[in-house]
């Protein structure tokens, strides 16, 4: 049916002019809310420490409101990882996302024997069309050897914390009034009350949108 979806046979995607992958066949929904559940393309790829990875995944719609990513990969060095992102709008102004990763490691290496899980989270609530808050936070779970080697950076490997953001904002003509006021806990280790908080002080602000500006002359008769 026209304008409901395109089909594409043996076709190459550039990025310009670099080739990036072949498939041959490719479908593409052309309705105004093309999400629609199915499984991901596939990945492939090699690793010093992991070994040789291949990877596949599904999406799928619940409905208008929520999805489900799920991804899985397999090093030949380590095992299975297991990666899913559950994505909500619970209503007009809260939405929120969920992730998981994690390691089934069956490696006999105890260098690289690191399985485990690590999670974050994240939230966003507005309580009307002037106030709202966000709040992301990554739990002390990933303080582990497992996180040293599945992170692809140090700091994201050690770093645990949580972000809460809240503000109120007033908009009128072309000018805007902004009150931002912050809070970061920074977990040291799993034991209990081992955090650093910090509190920023609310911070206040004034926009405009650009404006001429206009001299008149006076003169006299």
């Amino acid at each position: 049916m026209p304008g409901d979806h395109a089909i594409a046979r043996r076709s190459i995607f550039y990025l310009r002019s670099m080739p990036l992958f072949y498939t041959p066949a490719f479908y593409k929904s052309l309705k105004k809310e093309p999400r629609r559940s199915g499984f991901l393309i596939p990945n492939i790829g090699r690793s010093s420490l992991r070994g040789t990875m291949v990877g596949g995944g599904y999406y799928w719609v619940i409905n208008r409101s929520y999805d489900v990513t799920y991804r899985a990969q397999y090093f030949s060095n380590v095992g299975v990882a297991h990666h899913v992102d559950f994505r909500g709008k619970v209503n007009q102004g809260t939405d929120f996302d969920f992730n998981l990763y994690g390691v089934n490691d069956h490696s006999s290496v105890p260098s690289i024997s690191t399985g485990g899980v690590q999670f974050q989270t994240a939230r966003k609530v507005r309580s009307g069309p002037r106030m709202g808050s966000a709040r992301r936070a990554k739990l002390p779970s990933a303080l582990s050897s497992f996180a040293r080697s599945f992170t692809e950076s140090f700091h994201e490997a050690i770093n645990a914390e949580t972000h809460s953001v809240g503000y109120i904002t007033k908009h009128w003509s072309d000018f805007g009034v902004y009150l931002v006021a912050q809070r970061n806990v920074n977990f040291q280790s799993t034991a209990p009350g081992d955090e650093i908080v910090t509190r920023k002080l609310p911070s206040f602000s004034l926009s405009s949108a650009k404006h001429q500006i206009r001299i008149g002359r006076c003169g006299s008769r």
